[in-house]
């Protein structure tokens, strides 16, 4: 009977997305807007439900990253209408480490914030101020 429940359990677990038990998302919060990543991860045949990154902008005042996985080197840029950067980081991560990015001084526009690797993960997303 344990066995069967536990198995029960277990497979309800399974079927959530790995940001359904980040501390970070946890907690509802009006002020932040995720942003919607799209783009390619290092190796597709490992490639789960989730992105290895999220990402939220936070009353337009400061644009978040999270890492759900350790990386050596990633490369995290912020470009706007025109393509020209305006920020940039370049570190290794560890699992749900954040990264943010303050954006208060930034104009109102379209901006498109940009995560690589040197193993070939790239992914980016648009936000607005």
């Amino acid at each position: 009977m344990k066995t069967t429940i536990f198995t029960a359990i277990f497979a309800m677990l399974t079927t959530l997305p790995i940001k359904a038990f980040s501390p970070f998302l946890a907690i509802e919060d009006e002020d932040k807007e995720d942003i919607k990543l799209d783009g390619r991860t290092e190796d597709e045949r490992e490639k789960s439900l989730t992105l290895p990154f999220g990402a939220y902008q936070e009353n337009n005042r400061e644009v978040c990253i999270i890492s759900y996985d350790a990386y050596q080197s990633v490369t995290i840029r912020i470009l706007n209408a025109n393509g020209q950067t305006m920020d940039y980081c370049t570190s290794g991560l560890s699992p749900l480490q954040i990264v943010s990015f303050d954006i208060s001084n930034y104009a109102n526009g379209r901006y498109t914030l940009v995560i690589s690797t040197p193993t070939g993960t790239y992914l980016s997303g648009v936000f607005e101020i």
